[in-house]
C-alpha cells in the first residue's frame, strides 16, 4: 500500500487527478463502473487477485492502462494482459510517467 500510496503522490505532483488507491478487485470494479477512469495503473496482484478482472472491464470500456508489478513479464500471461505496457517496481518515476504519456497517443 506504500507504494500504492507513493504511486499516487507522483501522478499528483504531475498533475493527474488520481481515484484510488483502490486495494480490491471488487472494489476497483465498483470504482470504474461509478467514474470510469481516463487511464489507469494496475498491479496484477490485488491482496492475492488477480487484477485480470479489472484489465477486462477497463478494456470494455476503451480505458488504456499499465501495469505496474514487481512480478515482470512472466506473470502477464494472461491474455487480457497480452499487449499492456508493464513499468517493474521498483519503478523509476520517469519510465512511469513516459509509458503513461503514450496512452494518451
Amino acid at each position: 500500500m506504500l507504494l500504492a500510496m507513493d504511486l499516487q503522490a507522483l501522478l499528483e505532483d504531475h498533475g493527474c487527478q488520481v481515484v484510488g488507491p483502490v486495494p480490491s478487485v471488487e472494489r476497483a470494479l465498483k470504482v470504474i463502473a461509478a467514474q470510469p477512469p481516463e487511464a489507469a495503473t494496475l498491479d496484477l496482484n490485488l491482496n492475492g487477485e488477480s487484477s485480470a478482472p479489472i484489465a477486462a472491464a477497463l478494456q470494455e470500456i476503451s480505458v488504456p492502462f499499465i501495469v505496474v508489478s514487481g512480478y515482470g513479464d512472466k506473470h502477464m500471461g494472461d491474455p487480457i494482459f497480452r499487449h499492456v505496457p508493464l513499468v517493474k517496481k521498483p519503478y523509476d518515476a520517469a519510465e512511469l510517467l513516459r509509458t503513461l504519456a503514450m496512452l494518451s497517443k
